[in-house]
């Protein structure tokens, strides 16, 4: 779906759009090697530990 409409800073919806997905993509990304770097890491722990529930 395109968008020709101009914002008050002359830029377009479309590229608009389409930045805010680039960034949320390179978040998502970086959020991910810093899990895998962390699961890596001899000295991680995991934040959730597994407890046992009485009933």
């Amino acid at each position: 779906m395109k968008v020709n409409r101009k914002t008050r800073n002359g830029e377009s919806r479309e590229v608009l759009l389409k930045e805010y997905f680039i960034t949320a993509s390179l978040i998502a990304l970086l959020k991910r090697a810093g899990e895998e770097a962390a699961r890596l890491n001899p000295k991680f722990k995991p934040a959730m530990i597994p407890v046992r529930v009485r009933h």
